[in-house]
């Protein structure tokens, strides 16, 4: 009778526990409280600067006027192994900033971008539009 208790103990707590091996979540989609919408900042291993203002200008950018709406920012280096999946998802050719919602996983690729790397007035004021007008379309 005891030996069948203790194999019961040990069964009911290795359960849980296998059952959750395998499981994985993708670090780019964990969600913390609050999160409505991700900006993503894709990028290879080697970056030129204007590669390196669109970093920092979304950054900035979402993390000044848009957290409070539920924005995140998220960097992922899409040349390593794990990330890769990333170009199939987002039809990504080359650096580029995404915007997704959490809710629905509509994405809106800000393919205009580049037109303002060296300009970061420019840069905040397409990203401002484009942000606000994915907010309330979604």
């Amino acid at each position: 009778m005891k030996t069948n208790s203790i194999i019961f103990l040990t069964l009911a707590l290795l359960i849980p526990i296998i059952a959750g091996c395998g499981k994985t979540e993708d670090a780019s989609t964990k969600k913390n409280p609050g999160d409505k919408y991700i900006a993503y900042y894709f990028h290879p291993t080697a970056r030129c600067e204007s590669c390196i203002n669109l970093e920092n200008y979304i950054k900035e950018i979402v993390e000044t006027k848009y957290a409070r709406e539920g924005f995140r920012f998220k960097e992922i280096n899409i040349d390593e192994t794990e990330n890769e999946h990333f170009k199939k998802d987002f039809d990504l050719k080359f650096s580029s900033v995404i915007i997704r919602s959490l809710k629905n996983n509509k994405w809106k690729n800000l393919d205009s971008v580049w037109s303002y790397t060296e300009d970061k007035e420019k840069f905040m004021k397409y990203a401002d539009r484009e942000i606000s007008d994915f907010i309330i379309s979604n």
